[in-house]
C-alpha cells in the first residue's frame, strides 16, 4: 500500500517532452499517447518488485509541473526550497526525455540540473 493510504499503488513519473509550447499541445490526442506507451513499455523495463505493469501518458500544465514546496507551503517553507513537490522527472534528464522545448525555463525553476546546483 502507499504511504498515504489512498490506494494499492502510486505513480512513478517520466518526463518524456518538457516544456510543450501550446500550439503543440493538440498534436497529443489518444493515438500520440498510446505511441508514447507503448515505445516506453518497449524500451524502458521497470525493474521495481511492486510494479503492476500499468502505464500511462498525461499531459501536465506548467504549474503543477514546477510546483515547489514554497509554492505548496509558502512561508513555512525554507526561504530558498525550490524541491519539487511531486517529481517528475524536472531536475534530470532520464533516459525517457525526448525533448525539452525550453531548457532556460527548465533551469530557472528548478534547484538543481543533472546534479548540478542553479538556484
Amino acid at each position: 500500500m502507499d504511504p498515504e493510504h489512498q490506494g494499492e499503488f502510486f505513480y512513478s513519473y517520466e518526463t518524456v517532452y518538457r516544456n510543450v509550447p501550446v500550439k503543440y499541445k493538440s498534436k497529443f490526442n489518444d493515438k500520440t499517447k498510446l505511441k508514447i506507451v507503448k515505445f516506453l513499455d518497449w524500451n524502458y523495463k521497470e525493474t521495481a518488485t511492486n510494479y503492476v505493469n500499468v502505464s500511462r501518458v498525461e499531459l501536465i500544465d506548467q504549474k503543477q509541473y514546477y510546483q515547489s514546496y514554497k509554492d505548496v507551503f509558502g512561508d513555512v517553507a525554507e526561504a530558498d526550497d525550490k524541491k519539487m513537490w511531486t517529481d517528475y522527472g524536472q531536475q534530470y534528464d532520464r533516459q525517457s526525455l525526448r525533448k525539452d522545448f525550453n531548457p532556460q525555463l527548465t533551469r530557472k525553476k528548478v534547484l538543481s540540473y543533472n546534479d548540478t546546483r542553479l538556484n
